[in-house]
């Protein structure tokens, strides 16, 4: 922060290296955060080159899009209007994607299917024609178009907690836990899982690709609400800990309760009804002779 070069290289870097690309969109979002776009404009075109080179390359455009979501995600949050529209805004667009572009080739999601199908005995087990088959690989490959776009969007995310964990240390210490605990999505926002999986449900299965995708943020709600709660309540750090190592175990059970949670949340406001109720000042006596003449 002290040297925009330092930020740049940083940057370029850690984007040309795969395991690291979610510190290099940490990075832009950091510089973009706090020293606007005009100076994040530069880290995230430094961060963009090797974005663009594996896109050229192998076709992969997940770290391009990545220092780009970091970038547009960071205004949202620089211009105060909250995680819960910068979490919504990255689930919008991440859902598009899961939608429309595919990131398994055909013969690569044919070989996965396949393992996939020989390992659960399904198509022995329901007797399933050539054509059911056909019909529940296609199914599959949009589950899991889905859920690696759902993975990209969790590291984007989690590059931008991070990008805010960063500001919070350096300039306002206590700043980014008071945020990560208020994170809240709007009422409006608990209808679209549902009516997404009503349209799957119907028979509109191409939507199934953006179901993973709209978990993701009900799921980051449903920690920050925890992390909130025990806050509020000053439960032991202990059940926390407790919770990340559930969370890594029973991945499916948790995200799920997690996600209900978030989605009640939305409804009810959990946090305003656990808060205590504010204190009030202790009343004053008048004298007794307080009026008399």
């Amino acid at each position: 922060m002290k040297n925009p070069s330092r930020a740049i290289g940083a940057a370029a870097v850690t984007a040309l290296i795969p395991v690291l690309s979610l510190f290099s969109s940490a990075i832009v979002a950091l510089v973009w955060l706090r020293m606007g776009p005009a100076q994040g404009a530069k880290v995230l075109l430094a961060a963009a080159i090797p974005g663009v080179y594996y896109w050229l390359s192998a076709s992969s455009p997940d770290v391009l899009l990545a220092v780009i979501g970091a970038a547009v995600l960071a205004e949202i949050l620089r211009n105060n209007q909250g995680w819960g529209r910068a979490l919504l805004v990255g689930t919008l667009a991440a859902a598009l994607v899961a939608i429309t572009v595919k990131w398994l080739d055909d013969d690569l999601q044919t070989q996965i299917i396949g393992v996939l199908l020989d390992q659960v005995d399904l198509v022995e087990r329901y007797d399933l024609n050539t054509f059911d088959q056909q019909q529940l690989a296609i199914t599959l490959g949009w589950l899991f178009n889905g859920v690696i776009t759902a993975v990209q969007l969790l590291m984007l995310i989690a590059s931008l907690l991070l990008a805010r964990w960063w500001q919070s240390v350096l300039y306002n210490p206590g700043g980014f836990q008071f945020e990560f605990h208020a994170i809240r999505l709007p009422l409006w926002s608990s209808v679209c899982l549902p009516l997404v999986l009503i349209l799957v449900a119907s028979g509109q299965t191409w939507l199934l690709s953006a179901v993973p995708v709209l978990l993701v943020p009900h799921l980051i709600a449903g920690i920050a609400l925890v992390h909130g709660v025990f806050a509020i309540k000053k439960y032991n750090s202990f059940w926390l800990g407790l919770l990340y190592v559930l969370l890594f175990l029973a991945q499916p059970y948790m995200s799920l309760l997690l996600v209900l949670i978030a989605l009640a949340d939305s409804l009810i406001d959990i946090r305003h009804r656990l808060a205590p109720p504010p204190s009030t000042p202790p009343s004053l006596k008048k004298d007794d002779d307080d009026g008399e003449a």
